[in-house]
Formats: structure tokens, sequence, C-alpha cells
């Protein structure tokens, strides 16, 4: 079996999982949708043979790792609805599947087979070739940095944090005022990577993808149809956008992320945009990154803010337009990071937005988030807060060329958000 034909066979498979997802049959219920992902995620992405009832009940449900499993039914009882809302789903819309997803009893890995068939499926054979169609060279490229980002990942974790040499967080009191409002020792902190496949959806075919179809996936029953009239192949579009891949410049950041101050008294979780829910932006903390495009998460909070980017298919280029001031279009050949800080949905915490022009910006932004006198200077154009904590804000910073250090980076737009 080549390589090619199990990639085609894990597509399928996967797009099968979407489209369940978004069905009205799980659509409604947070909780039942947020379970079939994570069982299906951790057969599809990681080859789980095997889940065990306590793993889900800490993953999905929040439960503490070695909690009761006899006291507390929660996984059972979701399980029990799953399977009863799977098997709606293939008796009615999903009739026409020519694959079945199933739960068994006693353990939660799901079993992908054909209709009619008893036994799992092997993977599956390559498809009928179709008519040639238009691949944009950004799809390939995005699913080679793809490669390069769970390398990086991976390298960027195992290293942990360290202070940067020479700047302790004593000779930076603005700088960790700033950053206590994202790091608390009492509330989960989410760094929620972008989603580089919906953006790059979204750039080659012309469609916005409000946050309510990308979080429920109901963009994907109309994947093929966008992608025929932008004449792209539906195939490959399909393949990249199901597939979990982030830009490199946000994979980045969580390096300089794991070196600002409070991070290692923090409950601190690297997220990826697709898996993020309405429950997390209410209740934790949260650093978006990425444009918003690829981080439909970053939607909620532009009514706060004036600032909106605009991409330019000529030029493949985003660039920040400040909608509150009558100068208000900024463009290359200087790069531009927005930094912002604002209350959390459920005002019970706070949220950080980096995004930018590009990577560069995004990392210069970075570093004039840990620079004591960029960081001084920020506060100094902002009115007081009234409990000494550092006030929100949305701020527009320019940034001259690729080795610039925060010092050479200025401060174009610096104010409150709306209330």
């Amino acid at each position: 079996m080549s390589k090619g034909n199990v990639v085609e066979a894990t597509d399928a498979r996967r797009l099968l999982v979407e489209r369940i997802a978004s069905s009205p049959y799980l659509k409604r219920s947070a909780r039942l949708r947020d379970l079939l992902l994570y069982l299906s995620d951790r057969v599809l992405d990681e080859e789980a043979g095997e889940i065990h009832e306590q793993e889900v009940g800490h993953r999905v449900f929040d439960r503490p790792p070695d909690y009761d499993t006899a006291a507390d039914n929660i996984v059972r009882v979701h399980a029990s609805t799953l399977r009863k809302r799977l098997q709606q789903y293939f008796d009615t819309e999903g009739a026409q599947e020519t694959l079945i997803l199933e739960i068994p009893k006693g353990n939660y890995a799901p079993v992908f087979r054909r209709r009619n068939a008893i036994d799992p499926i092997e993977p599956l054979s390559a498809p009928t070739p179709e008519p040639e169609r238009k691949t944009d060279w950004r799809v390939w490229a995005l699913a080679a940095a793809a490669l390069l980002f769970a390398a990086s990942t991976a390298y960027l974790l195992l290293r942990g944090p360290s202070a940067p040499a020479g700047s302790s967080n004593s000779a930076r009191p603005t700088v960790q005022l700033l950053w206590s409002q994202v790091f608390q020792p009492d509330r989960p902190t989410d760094v929620v990577l972008d989603d580089a496949a919906v953006g790059l959806y979204q750039e080659l075919t012309g469609r916005p993808l409000p946050l309510s179809n990308y979080y429920d996936r109901s963009y994907l029953r109309t994947l093929p149809e966008a992608a025929a009239a932008a004449h792209l192949d539906p195939s490959t579009v399909s393949s990249i956008v199901t597939r979990r891949q982030t830009s490199f410049s946000g994979a980045n950041l969580v390096w300089k992320l794991s070196r600002m101050p409070g991070i290692a008294r923090s409950a601190a979780v690297l997220r990826f945009a697709r898996d993020y829910s309405f429950r997390e932006l209410k209740a934790n903390n949260a650093i978006f990154l990425g444009s918003t495009r690829s981080n439909p998460w970053m939607e909620p909070f532009e009514s706060r803010l004036g600032l909106r980017w605009v991409y330019d298919a000529a030029s493949g280029a985003y660039s920040p337009v400040d909608s509150w001031a009558a100068k208000n279009e900024y463009r290359a050949p200087d790069g531009y990071c927005e930094i912002s800080l604002l209350p959390n949905q459920g005002r019970t915490g706070n949220v950080l937005i980096v995004t930018g022009t590009g990577g560069s910006a995004m990392n210069a932004g970075m570093d004039f988030l840990s620079d004591e006198q960029s960081v001084a200077a920020l506060r100094h154009g902002l009115p007081p807060s009234k409990d000494k904590s550092f006030p929100a804000f949305e701020a527009l910073i320019k940034v001259k060329g690729r080795g610039a250090s925060p010092r050479d980076a200025s401060i174009v737009v610096c104010r409150p958000p709306r209330s």
C-alpha cells in the first residue's frame, strides 16, 4: 500500500468526521461535538488504538486527571448519547456515506468501516483520476510549512522557558505588569495558534469565513463548490483544509512566549484554533496569534477595536487600516504589528491579540512586549487604570527592517479599546 493511498484513506475519514460534526445532530451540542472531535483526532492524528474513560473525562470534560470514574459517569452518559446521534446521522443525512464511524462500548477509540462491512477498513485505494484542475502554489507551500511547524513546535516546547540574559523581571517592572494580566496563577492561559489552512482557503476562494461557520464546520459543506468556483481541485483543497496546520510565524512566537515573565507560574496551554471553544473563550485568559482570517477567534473582539486588516489579492499581502482615524492606511515597505489587550468574553480574565503583516513584524512585536522601555512608552500613552493594573489597549507598531530591535520600532496607534 503506497503512502499516497494511506493519506487518501486518512483524508476520507477526516472529512467524514467533519461532516458529522457540522450536522444538525451535533452542531447544537458543543460537548458532543468536542467529544467526537477529540476521540477522532486521537485516532487519526496519533493512531490511538485504545482511549480510556479517565483520559476523556480530563481532556474533554475538564475533570481532574485522577477523578473517580465510578462516581462520575459524565463520559459514559455523553458517549451513549453520541452513539445514538451517530446512528441517527447515518440513518438520515448520512445515508449515502460510504464509510461508517462507530464508537465501540468499552473503548472510546472510534472505528471506521465501509458501510455494510463488519471489519474496520484498511486504507482506501487511490481515487479515480479526474480532469486536471489548477492548483495554486500556496497550497503546496502550506503543506510543506506544516511539516516544518510540527518539528519546530516540538523543539520549542522541549526547550522550555528561560529568561533572556540580563533582563530579570525586577529590572522590567512595566513588562512584568503587562504580562501579569495575561499569565495568572489562578487562571488557565490558552495560547491559540492560527489555522493557516482556513486563512489560505479564504484567500484562494475569496469567501470570508465567520467564526460561527468555522466553529461548527459548516463551511466544509460548500468546500467543493467554493473550490470549483475558484478553478481549484476540490480534493486537493479538501485535503489541505481538513489538516491541522499553522503558520511558522505563529509557531515561532511560542518560543518567545515561553520566555515572558509569569509563564512559569501559570497554567499555559498550547491550543490550535480549530480545537478551541466558546466555553474557553469566555472563561480563560488567552493569547491569539495569526491574522484575523487564519484565527477566527479574534472576530468577537473586533467591535471593540478600530484596526482592521485588508488582504490585497494582487500582492498577496495584508495591510492595517485604522477605521477610527482620518489617516487610516499603512502600507509597505514598513512592517506592522497589531497588539491588543482586552477583557475576555466573560470579563473574568484577559486576552492578548498579536497579528501583523508577516512573521518578521509579529516577531518584532513580541520583542517589543519584552522590552521595558518600549512597554513603558506604550503605557505612558494610555489613560491610567484605577486599580494600577496595565490598562486595556490596542496598539499598532511600525517595524523597519527584519533585524530591527525593539528600540527601532515606533508606536503608530495607542489607545484604549471601546468598552
